[in-house]
């Protein structure tokens, strides 16, 4: 008894694993290691760098789950030899005048001068997928819209008088249309105590920025208006100066739709006495609408 139990659980472990890691070898000689693939009557869903993709079957040669690996991908080729001799398998490198095949038999040089003709022309670059494949879900170029915190410490001479402001806001962006760059609008309330009473910073800013995937690096440019209150009992300054930022962190995009970023906020109030510079954390979160 316990050893079937012992067999179903390793059953249904290994047939997880095969759901969540399969090569996908399209009719074109690319192949995918990919994640979580199901099937559907005409389509083929799965996840890819991340990302979700869906294709349609006549597209694809096969699928084999006994491949294992994540986000990587090469090109299977057919080399016709001049004494007739027919070798296929996955393009590993190119040695000087050889050419390396891996083969179900093993590994294969090839000499260049011997091909007759081959099914891939440019082996040296690594397949990707065109973004005709994403699944709608990924494709989203409409606004999203979210709320952010910041801890940001003063800079210069007013990191005596007011060392610290923290707060938060909202923010309405979009993707651009050349891919990772985005673009947006944020409105940021931050406050402080100081020696000289309380600091205000009520901030608009039009921003530009660009990130490298769905899980990597970010950076982001803004400029806007800035409106400044000192108040020292019952006696209150206000002005507007223009301002500038400069964001860069780490950003994750959920596959559920949702956008996460922390990072570095540095922002510059212009002022013609003494400019209120400022620098610290920000995080952010957000979602499509």
């Amino acid at each position: 008894m316990r050893k079937n139990i012992f067999l179903f659980s390793l059953y249904v472990l290994l047939s997880t694993n095969s759901l969540f890691s399969t090569e996908i070898l399209l009719k074109n000689g690319d192949a995918f290691l990919t994640e979580e693939v199901s099937e559907t009557q005409d389509e083929i869903h799965f996840y890819w760098k991340e990302n979700k993709y869906r294709i349609s079957k006549q597209e694809v040669q096969r699928l084999d789950p006994r491949k294992k690996g994540k986000d990587s991908s090469y090109k299977y080729a057919e080399f016709v030899l001049s004494d007739g001799t027919v070798l296929k398998g996955v393009f590993i490198e190119t040695k000087g005048s050889k050419i390396v095949l891996k083969t179900e038999l093993g590994f294969a040089e090839l000499d260049k001068s011997k091909i007759v003709s081959q099914t891939q022309e440019d082996l040296e670059a690594s397949p990707s997928l065109p973004e005709k494949y994403l699944d709608a879900s990924q494709v989203n170029l409409g606004w999203r819209v979210g709320v952010s915190g910041i801890g940001l410490a003063s800079l210069g001479t007013w990191s005596t008088a007011f060392p610290l402001v923290y707060g938060g806001g909202f923010f309405l962006e979009r993707n651009a249309g050349v891919s990772g760059w985005f673009y947006g609008f944020s409105s940021e309330y931050a406050t402080g105590p100081g020696k000289t009473g309380q600091l205000s910073i009520w901030s608009q800013n039009l921003y530009l920025g660009s990130a490298y995937g769905n899980s990597s690096p970010y950076w982001m440019i803004g400029a806007g208006t800035s409106s400044i209150s000192r108040n020292q009992g019952e006696e209150r300054n206000s002005a507007l100066a223009p301002d500038l930022l400069l964001e860069f962190g780490w950003s994750w995009n959920t596959h559920s739709q949702h956008l996460v970023r922390l990072g570095i906020r540095s922002q510059c109030n212009l002022q013609n006495e003494a400019s209120l510079c400022n620098s610290g954390i920000r995080f952010s979160w957000g979602f499509y609408i």
